[in-house]
């Protein structure tokens, strides 16, 4: 999956370079040559085509070689292929591509749709925010919202990938608008909403020259406000950067 980041991205697999560079031929031991098989399903691939490949062999695994048995994929499994898919949030967008992945996942049983798994997949969609909350309606919200019997950590990391996607897609109103929805679910934004959607825009904004970040205003205006609702209350009293647990909280509607 790491592969996937940048110009690694179309980069092909040398596995059998790789040995070769390590190791003559003979030294191999016999679990290594048993995975010759293995190493030829994806030598040559592309990182992200050989993460979709090693995702297939683990569904079919009862109807491939002897030598290529293993595990059903769980809900990790698909928190990797989907992390190669976006680029660790760094790709364009794949909106159907990720949306089919995730309603694979749910739909093969036993893959439990945590809150990683979820951050994964909405990344997918780069800076394509109204495919993103689109797919947060119709299966990811109820999805996260299944895990919430756990706790509010998995709510919390969904969320957090919807925050990327409004940083990527330059959309700091969307990303308020998402804070206040996370307040009304019972899911306090944190300074990780916030650093997500920051690290979003850093990608939006690779790049640009300093020409094209003029007239960002009222940009700048709603991420204050999003700053405010990301901003923890603080208990230390010497220190007056940040609110109490006690102090108002005053929301402007622009």
């Amino acid at each position: 999956a790491r592969g996937c980041i940048g110009d690694k991205a179309s980069t092909a697999l040398d596995i059998y370079g790789s040995l070769a560079a390590k190791r003559s031929a003979e030294d191999l031991f016999v679990e290594e040559l048993a995975g010759d098989e293995f190493i030829s399903l994806v030598d040559g691939m592309t990182c992200l085509d050989a993460s979709f490949t090693i995702l297939d062999m683990m569904r079919n695994s009862n109807q491939t070689s002897p030598l290529l048995q293993s595990p059903k994929p769980n809900s990790q499994t698909y928190c990797l292929v989907a992390s190669a898919l976006s680029g660790f949030g760094t790709s364009a967008p794949r909106a159907d591509r990720a949306l089919k992945l995730f309603r694979d996942a749910m739909n093969q049983g036993g893959v439990t749709p945590d809150g990683r798994f979820l951050n994964a997949i909405l990344r997918c969609f780069g800076d394509d925010i109204e495919a993103a909350l689109a797919a947060w309606k119709t299966d990811v919200g109820p999805a996260a919202a299944s895990q919430q019997r756990n706790g509010n950590m998995n709510l919390q990391q969904a969320y957090n990938g919807l925050m990327h996607v409004c940083g990527r897609g330059m959309r700091p109103d969307i990303a308020t608008r998402i804070a206040y929805a996370m307040n009304k679910a019972g899911v306090e934004p944190t300074e990780v909403s916030l650093n997500c959607y920051k690290a979003g825009k850093r990608i939006a904004m690779e790049g640009k020259t300093d020409s094209s970040k003029k007239g960002l205003g009222l940009t700048n205006q709603y991420e204050n406000l999003l700053s405010v609702e990301c901003t923890k209350y603080n208990t230390r009293k010497w220190d007056k950067s940040k609110r109490r647990a006690g102090d108002k909280k005053i929301r402007i509607i622009l």
